[in-house]
């Protein structure tokens, strides 16, 4: 498949691209079952998994060719359209975004982004969401490296201490793949300042997952004093199973770079 989305992902190389754990990262971070409306734009590559972890999934995207990857077509529900004509007309407890999304450098994408979430997160729900902190940009640099079979190389082709500029090259068997994404560097308090722009707030860090974080509607945790703290109790049962999924994972920890997704820092480009 050499089909390319409007916005340049590569089609191909998502039908062969795995995940890297963040299903079963997820998993360990939302409550047991919860439904989860995927906005990661990386086809069934999230959603196959979740759903086999017990999770209703839907997944939107505005390519019919990315839905069209979703293996478990029966289990997860797809829907055509791009971000800000979404309306599904129900709330999610869960809502996911992976890989660099937010750090889009359009700032209108990022807002269309945000406000997709708030449309349809629960008032008690939570945006599972990565961000590519500040401190990534200050050391990013070229690198090669592997997802699952996937040989992966990055290259920084230009930063200006805001935007940077890079392309990454997937190969496997033959094919190759390149994907281009520019991210901005957004400081804590920029994202912050465009998460309640959206009616969104910062709630905490999700451990074991670098720039992952739970962020929640901003009434929420105006109207819970209780709001900042784990909204699901970890019992003596779950902690250990917690910490199996994120030790089942053992690429979790590694990844340096952010694109398609990753479990603990996403790559420019997915």
């Amino acid at each position: 498949m050499s089909e390319v989305t409007a916005d340049g992902r590569p089609v191909g190389l998502y039908a062969v691209l795995p995940a890297s754990g963040e299903p079963a990262f997820v998993h360990a971070n939302v409550a047991p079952g919860a439904a989860v409306l995927d906005l990661s734009g990386c086809g069934g590559r999230f959603a196959d998994s979740l759903v086999a972890l017990g999770h209703p999934v839907t997944v939107a995207d505005d390519s019919a060719a990315m839905l069209a990857l979703v293996r478990d077509a029966r289990a997860v529900q797809t829907v055509r359209a791009g971000l800000a004509a979404l309306e599904l007309g129900e709330r999610f407890p869960v809502v996911l975004v992976a890989s660099t999304r937010v750090n889009a450098a359009d700032p209108v994408v990022r807002a269309e982004l945000l406000d997709a979430c708030r449309r349809h997160v629960t008032p008690d729900g939570q945006v599972v969401m990565q961000w590519l902190p500040p401190s990534w940009f200050d050391r990013a640099v070229s690198f090669t490296g592997r997802t699952g079979p996937v040989e992966v190389g990055f290259e920084v082709e230009s930063f200006d201490g805001t935007v940077l500029h890079g392309r990454t090259t997937y190969r496997l068997d033959g094919a190759r793949w390149e994907q281009r994404a520019p991210v901005r560097r957004l400081s804590r308090a920029e994202l912050h300042a465009a998460l309640a722009g959206a009616g969104l707030r910062f709630e905490r860090h999700l451990r074991g997952g670098a720039g992952w974080s739970s962020v929640t509607p901003a009434s929420a945790l105006r109207s819970s004093p209780t709001a900042n703290r784990q909204r699901w109790p970890l019992t003596l049962i779950e902690m250990p199973r917690r910490r199996a999924l994120l030790r089942s994972s053992p690429t979790a920890n590694r990844q340096r770079w952010p694109f398609p997704a990753t479990t603990n820092t996403p790559r420019p480009g997915g």
